[in-house]
């Protein structure tokens, strides 16, 4: 057989983290041939465990910032076996970005464009990557935001997004590398960490239901777009997939929804109020901030994502699930 003759391969960087655990579980079901890549202390729910002890996944451990091509090679030798590889990784989030934006060039561009020469040495096909329709914006805009438009980030998070998807661009040009880029909203849900410094519903949800505080920035007037986490999966992959002319969407409901609309939304599903602790406002949140998906829809037709309310009432479900 010839080393391109089983390219059938999924390469997954940054597969334990909230999408990247969806996205594994989603593909685990479809029986994809998985290679899963995160930090050495990276943990995995049970059912990814389980998958990679029967030998459904590989699981490969190491710094996304520190391999070059070669060093790529070496460490991910399977690489040659790749037919896609979804790129979920990012060092930083938009409330900690802006600290040190050389050492974040550095861990997220720079790193990116090394693996990126590797997966050309390597003959992988498509590169599926996840960039950020939250930040790469801006604020220059009527707070609807569409991929025409020109981007001015206002986080260094949002320029090293907005970096790699120019040079995505360029390796196709150069190199013939295909791609995708899904610009996603604000997704919550099943394996979101509730105590991270992402994720305004799973954050709020779990902590109304802990009977903690809710903290607020800002008066609860900033808008937001949020999708329940396997409607974000179901769109990815068509985007990933998909054969049209576009390889850059935004992947969102469409629709915002206020802080405080979600503290609401909480609020009649679990019958009760949260108490509320108002914050001073942050520089990095942008007021409103909406993706307008009708280049989605017009390629892959009707989308219905559900509503925040269902949404939020799936979450308990599955927090209470992982209690009892």
């Amino acid at each position: 057989m010839s080393m391109n003759a089983a390219k059938n391969r999924i390469l997954i960087l940054g597969a334990a983290g909230f999408i990247g655990t969806n996205l594994t579980l989603r593909l685990l079901e479809e029986k994809e041939r998985l290679l899963l890549f995160d930090r050495p202390d990276a943990v995995y729910p049970a059912k990814v465990q389980k998958a990679i002890r029967d030998g459904k996944a590989g699981r490969i451990d190491g710094s996304f910032s520190e391999p070059n091509a070669e060093g790529w090679l070496t460490l991910i030798p399977q690489l040659f076996e790749v037919d896609t590889v979804y790129h979920l990784i990012s060092t930083t989030c938009p409330t900690n970005s802006n600290q040190d934006v050389a050492v974040e060039m550095e861990e997220n561009l720079i790193a990116t464009v090394r693996f990126l020469d590797a997966c050309v040495k390597a003959g992988v096909k498509k590169v599926v990557f996840l960039s950020s329709g939250g930040t790469v914006y801006g604020k220059e805009h009527t707070g609807i935001c569409r991929e025409e438009e020109e981007a001015f980030p206002i986080t260094s998070y949002g320029v090293q997004k907005l970096a790699i998807e120019k040079m995505l661009y360029l390796y196709h040009e150069m190199y013939g590398l295909d791609y995708r880029i899904v610009r996603l909203s604000n997704p919550y849900g099943p394996y979101q960490r509730p105590n991270g410094v992402q994720g305004v519903v799973t954050t709020f949800t779990w902590k109304a239901l802990n009977g903690q505080p809710i903290e607020i920035y800002g008066d609860g007037s900033v808008v937001r777009d949020y999708i329940y986490i396997s409607d974000a999966i179901d769109g990815i992959l068509k985007i990933a997939r998909g054969e049209k002319k576009n390889r850059l969407y935004n992947l969102g409901r469409g629709e915002g929804r206020s802080v405080a609309d979600v503290v609401e939304a909480i609020t009649k599903v679990l019958g009760k109020r949260p108490e509320v602790i108002y914050r001073p406002t942050r520089p990095v949140d942008v007021p409103v901030n909406v993706l307008d998906i009708s280049r989605f829809k017009e390629d892959f037709g009707t989308f219905e994502p559900v509503s925040l309310q269902t949404g939020i009432r799936r979450l308990l479900d599955f927090f209470t699930e992982q209690e009892a």
